[in-house]
């Protein structure tokens, strides 16, 4: 249900939008599982790049497309790059 409010949003950065997509809350409310899912049923996060490598293969080319990723922590003021080699908060994944 989430991926089909936001999966407009995330389409419109191919057409030259910046989207952010963030999930909000306490602790063990489900934010993880929203925005990653399972192998089984895939979250927000899998589900728009999917979406957007379709349309992209749909545009095939008419345009060239150059996307670009961040996937953030940010838990008691510190920030994290999910997407890291490091495990240190502040660093990003290069």
């Amino acid at each position: 249900e989430v991926f089909e409010e936001t999966a407009p949003f995330a389409a419109s950065v191919l057409d030259g939008y910046n989207v952010c997509i963030f999930a909000y809350g306490q602790t063990g409310t489900g934010k993880t599982f929203t925005m990653e899912g399972t192998e089984e049923s895939r979250g927000v996060n899998y589900r728009t790049l999917n979406e957007l490598f379709r349309i992209i293969g749909e545009r095939n080319g008419l345009l060239k497309y150059e996307l670009s990723v961040s996937v953030l922590e940010v838990y008691n003021e510190h920030i994290r790059d999910l997407l890291a080699s490091t495990s240190q908060p502040g660093q990003a994944a290069k």
